[in-house]
């Protein structure tokens, strides 16, 4: 089942980090995190009475709430755009190639292949895949792939204010901040796939209603509907397989810990990533910052050399927070 979000104004999703007119007068938004929109769904929970599926706990290494959710992805016209794989690139001309691995002198270097030639000269690519697109790119498809362009999403929208003497309701010179916030383009949704739980969740918030959504809790309307997770990942038998990580992953220890966890043996041949994004959180009972965990980014990319061919044929889960929508791993085999 999914819960499908739809935004009524812009939307800020930062860090924990402090955020007041004045000193601290900058925030930046940055795409919603799963356990953002967990928290979301937890707090409608609150207000209609079923504390008892929320399971609080302050670690977030250890909360599991009484549901369990699959992935969150943007969406337009209601059909899911998934984070665009790193080992996509984009070569001179634009078009959108994946990478393929050669081994030379004993070191596996990447090189883009594009209509039947092989080229080092290649750029990282942006936006979204469409279902059908990453139906392809998980079998092994050699491109050319067509992303959707993050602007066809979303954009970056800045607004500047002054802060406010709350007794006396007048401005206060000196308090100026400034917000970069993130609005969604119209059609556009965010879908919440569950793993389990979900009729426990529609039973006390409903099947429609509404929720606060972000760091300035914007209302959003929401209903749920009987849609399942539509990616149906290749159970081709190989022995080179991609890693794509849908959503970001928080690992318990390094990437050979995911492998482990995955029940995968095998030699990592690459690792096409980014900058690791900071999870933290509020914690409502201490007051004060929860600690910060690291997530992969989601697109992240994992090449893998298995010692015999595997043949894996469904979506896997890794890492810390499960839960919440963190750590799904989607297999396929490189073409």
């Amino acid at each position: 089942m999914v819960m499908e979000i739809f935004p009524n104004d812009v939307l800020m999703f930062r860090e924990s980090r402090e955020f007041s007119a004045g000193e601290y007068h900058v925030a930046v938004t940055r795409e919603p995190l799963p356990h953002t929109i967990a928290g979301a769904i937890m707090a409608n929970l609150y207000l209609k009475g079923g504390v008892d599926l929320i399971n609080y706990n302050s670690d977030l290494k250890r909360w599991k709430p009484g549901f369990s959710i699959l992935g969150v992805f943007f969406a337009k016209g209601g059909k899911p755009l998934f984070p665009l794989p790193k080992d996509l690139v984009a070569i001179d001309n634009g078009v959108v190639y994946p990478l393929r691995p050669r081994e030379v002198l004993g070191r596996v270097i990447v090189v883009a292949k594009s209509e039947g030639n092989e080229t080092l000269r290649f750029k990282p690519a942006g936006g979204f895949l469409t279902l059908d697109a990453l139906t392809r790119y998980l079998a092994g498809g050699s491109g050319p792939f067509n992303p959707v362009p993050t602007g066809d999403v979303y954009v970056l929208e800045e607004r500047v204010g002054i802060g406010i003497d709350r007794d006396r309701r007048v401005v206060v010179e000196g308090l100026l901040y400034r917000t970069v916030n993130l609005r969604v383009r119209e059609g556009v949704s965010l879908k919440v796939y569950f793993e389990r739980g979900e009729d426990k969740v529609k039973g006390i918030i409903e099947e429609k209603g509404m929720l606060r959504l972000g760091g300035e809790s914007r209302f959003a309307t929401y209903r749920f509907n009987g849609d399942e997770f539509p990616v149906k990942v290749n159970d081709r038998e190989s022995r080179l397989i991609r890693l794509y990580f849908a959503t970001p992953l928080i690992p318990g220890g390094g990437i050979r810990e995911v492998l482990k966890e995955l029940k995968i043996k095998g030699r990592i041949l690459k690792i096409f990533t980014g900058r690791k994004i900071a999870v933290t959180g509020w914690d409502m009972k201490a007051k004060m910052p929860k600690e910060t965990l690291y997530a992969y980014p989601p697109g992240t990319v994992v090449w893998v050399e298995a010692d015999e061919p595997v043949k894996i044929g469904k979506p896997l889960k890794a890492g810390l927070m499960k839960e919440f929508g963190y750590g799904l791993v989607l297999p396929g085999v490189m073409g």
